[in-house]
């Protein structure tokens, strides 16, 4: 029972089926439905989850990042996390007025053009560190340019130079595959010593 019940995508009829086939007794439809009122279950809007979403592997790969996350927290470092996004600038409405009879079109040019990046670097002491928009993809150089801005900037900070002089700056990224080559850049640019570990989401 509890299996079906977790089955969100389960119908009444099919329900019944199901019973049938795995205990050879036949349930109607009606009492199925007297029944499941008991259980507080309503119609919903079925959302996507992929099957890989919170599984056992995948907590065992995120439990090193999170020790790691969570000591760098202990010791007082400097955490700044890192991401980017888009910004669609071509949505449009998918509902319109229309006479009676007629479609509701929308002219649309045939090209787009470059969509709009967001690039966002935010600390829980200074909320937003750094951030700028840039038109069109952002390829591995930019992105490692804007991580070595992100950890100059924070060097900068009143609140960095009075409370966390003499600790590491941590700059947390996701796993997407620009951020591959950011920390070597890093360590090119600006020296294999400097108080800055990078911590990287895992696949």
């Amino acid at each position: 029972m509890k299996s079906y019940l977790e089955d969100c995508t389960l119908s009444l009829e099919r329900l019944s089926e199901r019973v049938v086939d795995d205990f050879g007794v036949t349930l109607s439809t009606s009492t199925i439905r007297v029944k499941l009122p008991n259980k507080l279950v309503a119609v919903k809007q079925a959302c996507r989850e992929p099957s890989m979403c919170n599984n056992e592997v995948n907590k065992v790969k995120c439990k090193p990042f999170a020790e790691m996350l969570i000591k760098h927290i202990a010791d007082g470092d400097y955490v700044a996390y890192y991401d980017e996004s888009n910004n669609n600038l071509f949505c449009i409405r998918l509902q319109g007025r229309a006479v009676k009879g007629e479609h509701c079109v929308v002219k649309r040019p045939p090209s787009h053009g470059k969509n709009l990046k967001v690039q966002c670097s935010v600390s829980t002491e200074d909320v937003v560190v750094l951030h700028q928009l840039r038109r069109g993809s952002i390829c591995m150089e930019e992105d490692a340019e804007f991580a070595k801005r992100a950890y100059t900037t924070i060097n900068c900070l009143e609140s960095f130079q009075r409370h966390f002089e003499g600790r590491k700056i941590v700059i947390v990224l996701d796993n997407v595959p620009t951020h591959n080559p950011t920390e070597s850049r890093l360590e090119e640019e600006l020296g294999e010593h400097i108080e800055l570990d990078l911590l990287r989401l895992v696949p």
